[in-house]
């Protein structure tokens, strides 16, 4: 089993790779939220309102780029994969807490 090999850490190419497939897999749920929310919003606005549903997309929007943006750069690092998917995470259920 071959390693990566960085200053003062090591990881597996499996352990990396299952660790780039969780920071797909919470990206991805994290864009699905997002989209959920824009759709919802789009189906059960006021046609004849003042459009102040779509408010709500700015926060989301910015938790998602909070949450994805750090997850997919630090996917390249073997030693920050660890952070990237803690990031992720985080970003997914704060994303899922926002939506509900």
């Amino acid at each position: 089993m071959s390693e990566i090999k960085q200053p003062g850490h090591t990881i597996s190419e499996q352990r990396a790779k299952l660790l780039r497939v969780a920071i797909y897999i919470c990206v991805a749920v994290q864009v699905l939220l997002w989209l959920g929310l824009f759709f919802y919003i789009a189906q059960h606005s006021n046609p004849k309102g003042d459009g102040m549903e779509w408010v709500a997309i700015m926060p989301a929007s910015l938790i998602l780029v909070i949450g994805v943006a750090p997850a997919l750069a630090f996917r390249r690092e073997g030693r920050l994969l660890p952070v990237g998917v803690l990031l992720a995470c985080v970003g997914v259920v704060t994303q899922h807490r926002f939506v509900s």
